[in-house]
């Protein structure tokens, strides 16, 4: 803005100031003129009701004779009505709007409730007005005395907030009207520093730099920015002042390039990095830089005047003589070729190479002579040389590309690779060749961008062989970058580490997979069920663990040698790889027992198919060295995650569900569900109390008598093992015998019995009470522990009893399970003079041989042949069978069960010898076997 547009805008907003103050003052005033005759009117009706109410009253005192007085009185009162209707009327039509919000509402409510009181007041006046019938008129007195006043009241208390509310509205006029006064006072102060600072200031400045510009200081500028006269004024000044300086600068600039000139030549021959020489025509030396000092070892003043042949070997004198002429009458710039021997001060041969360039000095042409001492980079050729014959030498590959995988060198290591590839062919080919597809995409994705960022990167990725394929390596990528930091090529250096990896990999193998089967293991097997139960999770479908344990393996393996256990078990890890789907994972997890993991099923049935299919392959017959073996299974299976959500839980719970196939009988799968964990668990207490009863002295000894069957005199007894379980009470064996045979407390067990049952013996012989034996069971366990026999021994010596007064009861299939070793044991203790007994005949699989291969001195008939041979033909010729082969065998016929006289009479007439059951007596302790002996 210009100065005459600021002083309008200032002007104009003076009169706006001015205009504002008139007007409000004009306001001011005729509002108070007005508010002087709204005040005016609400003063009448105080008047006009007084009046009404005094000429009511003395219209009504006069008598009805004076009827003119009366007339004139009454037409006073209606006067008094409409003027009092007038001044009521003209203050309700006042509009009030300068008045304030709240004043106004109360003034309009003050007045609505004067208008209601009127119209009361004003019928009271008009009664009045009407003469009644007698003539007489209408007496109101005492209406207007009581209410009159109440309606002065209102009319005065109207005029006083009439007047309150315009005494506020003057008073916010004078607030306005001081307001104005003092903008108009602020504008003229503010006018007042606006005109120093944009007007007084700049133009003393101004002047000051002016004084200053004529005694040549051009440096100094104004800063004032402003669109007036003023800031048009500065502008201009500043711009010539610049251009003055400008000028100036230039001035010295172009004398310092003046003064530099000179010196620059100079600098150049001293700073260049090689050795110059200037001389004349006829080899005279003129001029020399530092670095031709260095070469040469002498010092300038000495080299200066001297022949620059003094500089070459005795040798080579003449012929560089020779070669100066002819150079001479041609001369013409000659760039560096080979290398030459120059003399040194001390005598020494430096090697050097030389350019020559002629140049005309006025009217004489001298010759300038580049000189670069090669030494040093006839030893850096040198190290290259061996460098290159050592990456020659190496095995490992070496190579070098650019940043777009371009080869530049690749040593013969790297050239075998290639198959055929020769140096010179090098150059046309890509690193991207050496490499194989996956590698490549590690190259360009992480390789390279790491080398280039930090320099170098080292992993692991497989190279590319025409004859061998894939070989991985360990490469080193180093970037090399120029002296300005920017990467100029890549070299990589590639070791072949085929052998490491298949070690590592052997190793890996090993950890993680079954030696014998080639199966996962468990570890490996535990982190493949944890994978499974997370993709199962995130897929919403089922896992199911499948445990599987070989029916009798031990029986294979002390049978038949473990040479034969290690086949079967390659084998069925064999069945398992054919017969099962290629991602369900197969392990052996120790000695005979497998695991499946089932994963991608969407139902629990849908592993019993599988699992069914997997029983049937594996039951097939196996022939191995010339026997065919045919081996069940027990399969236990739990799926998640009804039966648990973690491995160890799924496990278990398999493991639980084939225990309970093995309960159930063996050859069988058993799915886990939630009750055969009480079962396990109080096969564990059990286990655990059991492991307790010995020390506590809870296990008790029951003895049922033996009678002879002719004679029916008591000739022995059988020793039955019972537990007195703290808080389960008597315990029968049959619940805890198993477990005692699982866990090899037996063998403890076995001893104990065999001891206590020896010492209980000698005591009744002692006593005389009963001459006869003591049959003790032994268990399938304790025949497969060769220190049977000195369990045997010790229990007699402990005890005193003679041998053949202990007979050790054994079934079928506790022999049968290692044959070997079980006749070997038992030939042993028949050597000690104890007798054997074959427990429960007849129900076993091979009784005939049974009888053939262990001389057994007692049988003892099973009880189910006993208790329905009276009914059932079949069972009737078994005993007799039994009884008769016994006899042929030389041994000795026991009937067990007999509860009844007709089973004990029907034994005697088949020639069976001896007689148990519970006819003769149950199983009692000692103390009351003792009594029964007694008592007989």
């Amino acid at each position: 803005m210009t100065l005459g547009r600021k002083l309008a805008l200032v002007t104009l907003a003076f009169l706006v100031l001015w205009s504002a103050h008139t007007g409000v003052g004009h306001f001011g005033r005729t509002q108070a003129a007005s508010f002087s005759g709204l005040v005016n009117e609400a003063g009448k009706l105080r008047i006009h009701s007084q009046r009404i109410a005094l000429l009511s009253i003395v219209c009504g005192s006069y008598d009805s004779r004076e009827s003119a007085a009366i007339a004139l009185c009454l037409d006073a009162i209606k006067r008094s009505i409409d003027n009092y209707e007038s001044s009521l009327q003209i203050v309700a039509n006042a509009p009030f709007k300068l008045l304030f919000k709240s004043d106004r509402q109360q003034i309009n409510a003050y007045v609505a409730e004067l208008q209601a009181d009127w119209i009361e007041y004003r019928t009271a006046a008009e009664l009045v007005l009407e003469p009644m019938t007698e003539g007489v008129l209408s007496d109101q007195s005492q209406y207007f005395e009581a209410n009159n006043e109440r309606l002065l009241a209102r009319a005065e208390a109207l005029t006083e907030l009439l007047v309150a509310s315009q005494r506020r509205v003057q008073a916010a006029q004078d607030k306005v009207l001081n307001a104005l006064q003092f903008s108009g006072l602020l504008l003229l102060i503010v006018l007042a520093l606006i005109g120093y600072r944009q007007g007084v200031r700049p133009l003393r400045e101004l002047a000051l730099l002016a004084r200053r510009a004529e005694q040549g200081n051009y440096g100094w500028r104004l800063d004032y920015q402003a669109s007036d006269e003023v800031g048009e004024l500065v502008e201009a000044f500043n711009k010539s002042n610049l251009r003055t300086q400008h000028l100036l600068d230039q001035l010295r600039e172009e004398a310092e390039i003046a003064r530099c000139a000179e010196i620059e030549t100079d600098s150049i021959l001293e700073s260049a990095a090689d050795g110059i020489i200037i001389s004349t025509n006829d080899g005279c030396i003129v001029r020399i830089n530092r670095e031709a000092e260095r070469i040469f070892g002498y010092p300038r003043e000495d080299l200066v005047g001297r022949s620059v042949n003094e500089l070459v070997p005795v040798r080579h004198r003449k012929a560089h003589g020779t070669y100066h002429s002819r150079y001479l009458r041609k001369a013409k710039a000659r760039t560096m070729g080979g290398t030459i021997a120059a003399v040194r001060r001390d005598g020494n041969e430096v090697s050097v190479e030389i350019s020559l360039s002629p140049v005309q000095d006025g009217s004489q042409q001298r010759m300038i002579a580049v000189v670069r001492d090669a030494t040093q980079r006839l030893k850096i050729e040198a190290d290259r040389q061996r460098l290159l014959s050592i990456m020659d030498a190496t095995p490992d590959v070496t190579a070098m590309f650019t940043v777009d995988r371009k080869l530049i060198y690749l040593n013969p290591a790297g050239l075998r690779l290639l198959r055929g590839v020769s140096i010179e062919e090098v150059a046309n080919q890509r690193f991207d060749d050496l490499l194989t597809a996956e590698s490549l995409r590690l190259m360009c994705e992480q390789a390279m961008p790491k080398a280039l960022s930090d320099g170098l990167w080292s992993g692991e990725l497989k190279l590319w062989s025409e004859s061998v394929g894939e070989i991985p390596v360990l490469l080193l990528l180093i970037a090399h970058t120029n002296d300005k930091g920017k990467e100029r090529h890549l070299s990589a250096i590639a070791r072949n580490i085929s052998e490491r990896k298949r070690f590592e990999a052997e190793l890996l193998q090993r950890a993680t997979h079954d030696q014998l089967t080639g199966l996962a293991n468990r570890v490996l097997f535990e982190d493949r069920l944890k994978q499974a139960i997370y993709q199962a999770q995130r897929n919403d479908l089922m896992v199911a663990v499948v445990f599987i344990d070989l029916d009798n393996f031990k029986l294979i393996n002390d049978t038949m040698g473990h040479a034969i256990g290690d086949m079967l078990l390659r084998e069925i890890g064999r069945r398992l790889e054919a017969h099962l789907r290629k991602h369900d994972t197969k392990a052996r997890l120790g000695g005979d027992e497998f695991a499946v993991i089932l994963d991608r099923l969407s139902r629990p049935e849908d592993a019993i198919p599988i699992v069914q299919n997997l029983g049937e392959a594996l039951r097939q017959p196996i022939r191995l060295r010339g026997r065919e073996l045919t081996v069940t299974t027990s399969m236990g299976v739990s799926v998640y995650p009804a039966d648990g959500s973690n491995t160890e839980t799924l496990l278990m719970h398999a493991d639980t569900a084939m225990y309970q196939a093995k309960s159930a009988g063996r050859n069988r799968h058993c799915l886990f569900v939630p009750a055969m964990n009480l079962q396990v668990s109080e096969r564990l207490n059990i286990e655990n109390d059991l492991r307790h009863a010995l020390a506590h002295d809870e296990l008790r000894l029951h003895y049922q008598p033996v009678i002879d069957a002719k004679t029916k005199v008591v000739v022995g007894s059988e020793a039955l093992l019972r537990w007195q379980h703290p808080r389960h009470g008597f315990m029968q064996p049959d619940r805890f015998i198993p477990i005692a045979e699982e866990s090899d407390l037996i063998i403890e067990i076995g001893q104990w019995v065999l001891e206590q049952a020896c010492l209980q013996a000698r005591k009744w012989q002692d006593s005389g009470l009963m001459p006869g034996f003591v049959a003790v069971n032994v268990s399938a366990r304790q025949l497969r522990e060769p220190a049977l026999t000195q369990t045997v021994q010790k229990a007699l010596e402990l005890s005193g009893l003679a041998p053949y007064l202990l007979e050790l009861e054994l079934t079928e299939g506790s022999v049968l399970q290692g044959t070997v070793i079980a006749r070997q044991i038992l030939d042993e203790i028949q050597g000690l003079g104890v007798r054997l007994v074959a427990d429960d005949f007849g129900t076993g699989y091979s009784s005939l041989s049974f009888l053939k291969l262990f001389r057994f001195d007692k049988v003892k008939i099973d009880r189910e042949f006993v208790r329905d041979m009276l009914t059932d033909k079949g069972d009737a010729a078994i005993v007799r069978a039994t009884i008769a082969m016994a006899h042929a065998f030389g041994a000795t016929a026991v009937g067990e069960g007999v509860e009844t006289a007709a089973q004990a009479d029907a034994l005697r007439h088949c020639g069976c010898d001896q007689l148990q059951g519970y006819l003769f007596g149950k199983p009692m302790d000692a103390f009351r076997l003792q009594e029964f002996m007694q008592s007989r």
